[in-house]
């Protein structure tokens, strides 16, 4: 039976149904104000056999959303009319991604221990292994992620994209909270509920993977962020001239014979001041928010860290 702390009086499992299908009949209302599509709410019997087919099991806050709307909308996985090739690449994506810059990118998590010398093949090998124990993440949204085990309400929800991972909920009432920008809102996100959760509860492998997250970054060298700036625009389909252009960048003053024509980036500061002139510039160039809100997502939290 599922528990809900902080809900007092009648039956603990009448109790905790109601609060959840309460909470999920204020979020599908809030995504359908906010623009997005909403279809028929699942039922029992797609539940079942989505669960069976790529053998995971919706956590209860999650299923309870399901049921009572379906979003359809951009960036949302269809669980109802998607292929089923679609819906398993969206399964695989958070680890793959993973095993992709392990391979190719010299990513290591620190709490995995030391990292096999010969890199390369031999440390994704080792790095599939340790991925193996982690659960499954089901896609929420976008690059948004909640743990299907433990099968209880209230897992945290993780942004993962490759290897830059981050907590992006205590639960799905706290991403709801703090995501609301992703979605084109009229009003705001709905209240958290009595019971939402007050940290995050640990997730075995993915916990450890968002606490690491410095170092799935690159580091906290200016370099490694301007990197990373560089990628989220290639990767958004700008060609390298552009990527150049925008950035206009230099590590110091010198080198550029003291115009006024370039940004001059040398600290932390410097640079998310910098990350915010770029997202306006992509704002004026026709860029959506949201278009700009996920090639971006990310870069100036960590910056400021």
């Amino acid at each position: 039976m599922t528990t809900v702390e902080g809900i007092s009086g009648g039956d603990p499992k009448r109790r905790v149904c109601f609060s959840l299908a309460a909470y999920a009949k204020a979020v599908i209302d809030h995504l359908r104000a906010s623009g997005v599509a909403v279809d028929v709410g699942l039922d029992d019997y797609e539940i079942a056999a989505i669960e069976a087919t790529y053998g995971f099991a919706f956590p209860p806050d999650l299923r309870s959303i399901l049921r009572e709307g379906l979003p359809v909308g951009s960036g949302f996985p269809n669980w109802r009319y998607a292929s089923p090739q679609q819906l398993e690449i969206l399964l695989r994506l958070p680890v793959s991604g993973l095993l992709h810059d392990v391979s190719r990118k010299g990513f290591w998590c620190a709490a995995w221990g030391s990292k096999p010398i010969a890199g390369g093949d031999e440390s994704a090998a080792a790095a599939r292994g340790i991925l193996e124990r982690a659960p499954a993440l089901v896609p929420i949204y976008r690059h948004f992620y909640i743990p299907s085990v433990p099968n209880l309400a209230g897992n945290p929800v993780f942004y993962v994209r490759g290897c830059d991972v981050r907590c992006a909920g205590f639960d799905l009432a706290d991403f709801f909270q703090r995501e609301e920008g992703q979605f084109r809102r009229k009003g705001g996100a709905p209240p958290p509920p009595a019971w939402a959760a007050r940290e995050a509860r640990r997730v075995e492998v993915w916990t450890e993977l968002a606490a690491d997250r410095d170092t799935c970054r690159g580091g906290k060298s200016l370099e490694g962020w301007l990197g990373e700036m560089g990628w989220r625009l290639r990767e958004a389909g700008w060609g390298e001239e552009e990527v150049r252009e925008m950035l206009m960048m230099e590590s110091d003053g010198k080198e550029d014979g003291g115009r006024g024509d370039r940004t001059v980036v040398r600290d932390r500061e410097g640079l998310i001041w910098h990350l915010r002139l770029l997202s306006l510039a992509l704002l004026q160039a026709g860029w959506s928010a949201e278009d700009v809100a996920d090639s971006m997502n990310g870069l100036t939290t960590t910056a400021g860290r």
